[in-house]
């Protein structure tokens, strides 16, 4: 019988973080899930802490991949869970009853189920309602998102093309599509881990052209008016912070820093 959850943890010469992940993963007090540990050929003492859990882990491998998204297209084919979360090395659930207040939540229904996380110094909070112009804003926790296992047999995989942005290209195209329902969970489920990829301002350029070739695939003509809009957006966020309310609100932020 399927387990309601395939958790997938890719990972590559991150023990620490692997670890960390790992630890939040099998402290859960909700069982009902299989776990899946994709490593790509570590050579630090990732191994050793995958083989100390191995009797916690439904199935693992370690060899060498092309990528984050080829790791998670591995999980893909090898996971047998209604639904999918991908909790990379780093990323943490947060806390020993975060998957069962998220699965029993009572907005737990649909094909995409997307909840919230925190970080270091704050937390994301995401919109009930996504329109096209969110995704060119911004995108869904890969790492708070329950996938129904079926869109990617639908839909295909990620594309590995995409080295940084495939999960956007994924999200856009389901989107698009309309064939899949979004559902918000309003709840932290995880604690997210700032050192990845995404956030490294190393692969800054790289994100950015890789998201603009994303967006003129998905939106067509369409995207010089998002383009346009955020634009505009962007000059009158300007002009309010130039006022003289705008100019008081900032300074009173800062008394209170």
């Amino acid at each position: 019988m399927a387990k309601i959850v395939s958790i997938i943890t890719i990972n590559y010469n991150n023990q620490l973080g692997l670890q960390k992940t790992m630890d939040s993963v099998l402290a859960q007090q909700w069982r009902n899930f299989e776990y899946l540990v994709i490593d790509g050929g570590s050579t630090d003492e990732s191994i050793p802490i995958i083989k100390a859990n191995e009797k916690h882990i439904d199935y693992w491998v370690s060899e060498k991949d092309s990528g984050i998204f080829n790791a998670m297209n591995k999980g893909i084919k090898k996971a047998t869970g209604n639904y999918l979360l991908f909790l990379n090395s780093g990323d943490v659930l947060n806390g020993a009853t975060a998957l069962l207040d998220f699965i029993k939540h009572p907005n737990f229904k649909g094909d995409i189920i997307y909840g919230d996380y925190v970080f270091e110094n704050g937390q994301k909070i995401y919109p009930d309602g996504l329109t096209p112009l969110f995704f060119v804003k911004s995108s869904l926790p890969h790492q708070s998102t329950f996938f129904k296992s079926t869109i990617f047999d639908e839909m295909g995989s990620y594309d590995e093309t995409y080295k940084i942005a495939a999960d956007r290209a994924f999200y856009i195209k389901c989107f698009l599509s309309e064939k899949y329902s979004f559902t918000h969970i309003q709840y932290p489920l995880t604690i997210f881990d700032l050192s990845g990829i995404s956030n490294n301002l190393r692969f800054k350029k790289e994100k950015e052209a890789e998201d603009e070739t994303i967006f003129k695939k998905y939106y067509g003509i369409f995207y010089s008016d998002y383009k346009h809009y955020l634009k505009l957006e962007k000059e009158l966020a300007a002009l309010k912070r130039s006022t003289i309310k705008g100019i008081l609100k900032r300074i009173k932020k800062r008394l209170k820093l």
